[in-house]
């Protein structure tokens, strides 16, 4: 193959002086394949440019060259996981996720795993206002270094009541010189300093770190203590990405795509506004941009489609036509919906299909939608467009729902989405499915499992796609592939 993946055959087929030659080996019985190329077809070969191959330093990398000795491995980790009403974790998924890389730590000779995540926004704590105490114990994380020791079979996870200072640093200094170990500091933010990426909390971190891994996707847009500033006191060969980290950019990442894929986003969600840095981000690199959800609004009064009642954002009506404008200058297909179901109002229980409407929304075709009504769904002609227009995507990503997906009926268009894409993971697409309300309507149609891949972020997720460089993976060095 070229560097820019095309087979070295079918290039020179333009030549025509290829040359193919069968012959057996008389010892195998197999034939044996003599390809002869002309010194045109090499020099044209050989002097195609190859760009070097550069991807972030991860912690396999760091671990195989270690030389031995007891090593503490700071990982930064998002433990930020939901909880019920009880108090209990209702979902560990986050804490799964992060087990990949603390396993590869405590397997590696002399390695212990120190991990440290933040978990929900604890101002009281911060401030020492009434109710703090309450919610440090809401808000500790002893609870997920309990579940984090059960879903590692059993193997103790140890956990001290702080982050930094003297508690942190004897639990750090306790750990076993022959590694294995794990333990789980506090809560980062009960410090304020770590959101304002403070200098001395950043040291605090760092003093007892060997090594620094990031393994948390879902902070990795946020330049904070634990994310950008230990790090930068770190050699930077010693400081990788974890294995979370190294999936989420392998698949989100569109900018190193061969030439011959088929790349397609598929945009949802209620507003222009949120997403817009991505829909702007998105044109440059893939080939199909479809937009759903209560943003495609904007766009279709922009094209001069009655919306009738339905979500607008006018102030971003003049935006949206740009947008438009620059797909067509840059050769990329701009997919609205063509058709919408339709309420007289927002519904706050499931609803009767006979109680709404479907109207066209091709703009120049009809009337649109009628005054006094409101789309909360794509219909589905738009679904079978969608059906349609993917076939032989290579690689699609789905961040954000088409509809109000939590009431029926205006959850069909999301729902027939997530068959198609379901459909496509069998037929060979790489589907990736991003953001919290795609993610909760594909484990609602039961079917998370059905696709390739699964984003754990979520602004993350959104500035990854829009292009951004993430802080905390634009903090660690790059090696050679």
């Amino acid at each position: 193959k070229t560097p820019s993946g095309k087979t070295m055959e079918k290039r020179h087929g333009s030549t025509g002086s290829l040359k193919v030659t069968d012959q057996v080996n008389e010892n195998e019985g197999r034939p044996k394949i003599v390809r002869t190329f002309s010194s045109s077809f090499l020099s044209e070969f050989l002097s195609e440019e190859v760009k070097p191959c550069k991807r972030r330093r991860d912690v396999d990398d760091i671990l195989t060259k270690l030389d031995g000795g007891s090593k503490t491995v700071l990982v930064r980790v998002d433990f930020n996981v939901p909880k019920g009403p009880d108090g209990s974790i209702s979902d560990d998924s986050r804490i799964r996720g992060a087990l990949p890389t603390i396993k590869r730590i405590i397997s590696a000779e002399g390695c212990n795993a120190v991990l440290v995540s933040h978990m929900g926004r604890p101002k009281l704590v911060q401030c020492g206002g009434e109710g703090a105490d309450e919610e440090r114990e809401k808000l500790s994380l002893r609870l997920a270094a309990e579940r984090l020791s059960f879903l590692l079979e059993g193997l103790p996870v140890e956990f001290a009541p702080d982050c930094i200072g003297p508690v942190a640093d004897a639990a750090v200094a306790a750990l076993p010189e022959n590694g294995g170990a794990v333990l789980v500091l506090e809560n980062l933010r009960f410090y304020k300093e770590e959101e304002k990426n403070d200098p001395e909390f950043a040291r605090a971190l760092a003093k007892n770190a060997d090594i620094y891994i990031n393994d948390a996707f879902g902070t990795a847009h946020r330049a904070h203590a634990s994310v950008t500033g230990v790090p930068a006191l770190l050699p930077p060969d010693m400081c990788g990405i974890g294995k979370l980290v190294k999936s989420e950019i392998s698949y989100l990442d569109f900018s190193n795509v061969g030439s011959n894929s088929s790349i397609t986003a598929v945009i949802g969600g209620s507003k222009v506004s949120t997403k817009l840095p991505v829909i702007k981000g998105l044109l440059d690199v893939v080939d199909i941009l479809v937009l759903g959800g209560g943003l495609a609004f904007t766009f279709l009064k922009a094209a001069g489609c009655n919306i009738g009642n339905s979500l607008l954002e006018e102030e971003l009506i003049d935006t949206a036509k740009e947008l438009m404008e620059a797909a067509k200058s840059k050769n990329k297909r701009l997919i609205l919906p063509v058709d919408a179901r339709c309420s007289q109002s927002f519904p706050s229980s499931p609803m009767e299909e006979s109680e709404t409407r479907l109207f066209d929304t091709v703009p120049g075709v009809g009337d649109g939608i009628e005054d006094g009504w409101m789309g909360l769904d794509v219909g589905p002609k738009t679904v079978e467009l969608f059906r349609t227009i993917l076939v032989g995507t290579t690689k699609l990503v789905l961040n954000g729902p088409m509809g109000v997906f939590e009431v029926s009926p205006f959850d069909q268009g999301t729902m027939g989405l997530v068959d198609i894409l379901e459909d496509l993971t069998v037929s060979g697409t790489v589907t990736v499915v991003g953001g919290g309300d795609s993610v909760a309507a594909v484990e609602q149609a039961g079917k998370s499992s059905a696709m390739s891949y699964i984003s754990t972020g979520g602004g993350a997720t959104l500035e990854l796609l829009s292009g951004v460089d993430l802080p905390g993976v634009a903090a660690i060095g790059k090696v050679d592939c």
